[in-house]
């Protein structure tokens, strides 16, 4: 079995940002335990200097005071890391990428 070079391509583009997408959410739970939600517009961080989610999840520093977070943060902890969307897309992600994979091995012509 040989796969077409789109189909190998695909599966590599597939599989990193599968893998990348994983180490993300992997580290932005690690480091959503020192935020919460202040209600209303405002994301609280347990330590100062606050942490980020964007671009890669960065961990407040190590003083023990209350910091603000930023509202892109807030969105990222309230609606994809509380509610655990950011777990499902990785989850759909690789799905994608398996299926991807088996539609193209059983796609290919079996060679004699």
């Amino acid at each position: 079995m040989v796969l077409n070079k789109k189909s190998v391509l695909m599966l590599i583009v597939l599989g990193l940002a599968s893998a990348v997408l994983t180490l993300y959410t992997m580290s932005a739970f690690d480091i959503a335990r020192y935020a919460f939600d202040a209600g209303g517009s405002e994301l609280g961080w347990l330590y100062t200097p606050s942490g980020s989610f964007l671009p890669w999840p960065k961990g407040p520093g190590m003083a023990a005071a209350l910091s603000r977070g930023n509202g892109v943060d807030l969105f990222i902890y309230r609606y994809l890391i509380k509610s655990w969307i950011l777990v499902a897309i990785t989850v759909l992600l690789w799905t994608a990428t398996i299926l991807y994979l088996f539609m193209s091995i059983r796609s290919q012509p079996e060679k004699q």
